[in-house]
């Protein structure tokens, strides 16, 4: 064989400017299939928080079904005035941080004339451990892989009564805390809101203010987002929330506005200072309560400060 047949037979390799070319068009395509990647995981993270609570939602109805068809609702005092002294009777924790280590060691009484801190001042995540007390829940089944909180790390749980923090938990609850026909029960309309992702105004961080209280549930997702959980996109621009039904099923909606009569299911449903339907559709932040104001669902709904004067139907999720 020839030397020139020898050349024929080489193998030709990239020039420099041919590698550059085949680099750009590996990083733009990249950059196009990235954005997708990170949506997919997003969504799959979706489902994955979706399943979490119906798998709690379930573990609630089975605790109803043992427990007189109540929701797990923590031991507290109802009391509203002691020796002729106005009491604040039940206000919840409100901020990350504010969990008393102390009381979450020890069951609260069940007496009305009880007014020690362990039960007229609780978190509405005692709820929830409950469950995880029971064994039918576990921690990491509170926490939302897109939320970015760490599931509690407490070895004995028999030994307490509730989490450490609201940051071990990316879920709210029905605030178990009122009249009877208001806390979360079997009796309940099964389009209520009964949990949810975090609520955009426990006091975590910055609570939002209603920057458009003129709002409307057929408005654009877009503009609602500022109120929806932070758990899926972050505070103030979350994209939306899983929520679980009455009836045990969860489901992504993009707006608060949920349930029955589009109540907003993160608020006190307010017809006192907001006229018709926008009571019901953007309401009283909980952490907007004070000692005249310790809310639970649907209170002072028709008439300003006549507790008696609630709705049944307003959901109230927190933290």
């Amino acid at each position: 064989m020839s030397m020139r047949d020898l050349k024929k037979l080489r193998i030709r390799g990239f020039t420099l400017i041919e590698l550059l070319v085949v680099i750009a068009i590996i990083a733009l395509l990249i950059s196009i299939l990235l954005p997708s990647l990170s949506r997919a995981r997003e969504l799959s993270k979706r489902l994955v928080c979706a399943s979490n609570l119906k798998g709690i939602a379930t573990s609630m109805k089975v605790y109803a079904n043992d427990h007189r068809e109540s929701w797990p609702v923590p031991p507290y005092s109802s009391k509203e005035s002691v020796g002729g002294a106005t009491a604040k009777g039940i206000s919840y924790v409100e901020k990350v941080g504010d969990i008393d280590q102390v009381a979450r060691r020890r069951l609260p009484t069940l007496s009305d004339t009880d007014t020690t801190t362990g039960s007229t001042v609780l978190s509405v995540t005692r709820a929830f451990w409950m469950l995880v007390r029971s064994g039918d829940v576990t921690v990491k089944q509170y926490i939302c892989p897109s939320s970015g909180k760490e599931p509690d790390d407490t070895q004995e749980l028999d030994f307490y009564y509730d989490f450490k923090d609201y940051r071990n938990v990316s879920y709210g609850y029905m605030v178990p805390f009122g009249p009877r026909d208001t806390r979360p029960t079997e009796a309940s309309d099964a389009r209520q809101a009964m949990l949810a992702d975090n609520s955009p105004f426990y006091l975590g961080g910055s609570a939002p203010t209603w920057g458009n209280p003129k709002l409307r549930p057929e408005d654009s997702p877009r503009e609602w987002r500022l109120y929806n959980s932070p758990n899926h996109g972050g505070a103030g621009v979350g994209e939306g929330q899983n929520i679980a039904f009455g009836d045990g099923h969860a489901s992504f909606l993009k707006t608060p506005v949920q349930g029955i009569d589009s109540d907003n299911i993160y608020t006190v449903i307010d017809f006192t200072g907001m006229g018709g339907d926008y009571g019901r559709w953007h309401g009283k932040a909980p952490g907007q309560h004070s000692a005249t104001y310790d809310p639970w669902p649907g209170q002072f709904a028709f008439k300003a400060n006549d507790k008696a004067a609630y709705s049944s139907t307003d959901s109230l999720i927190y933290p």
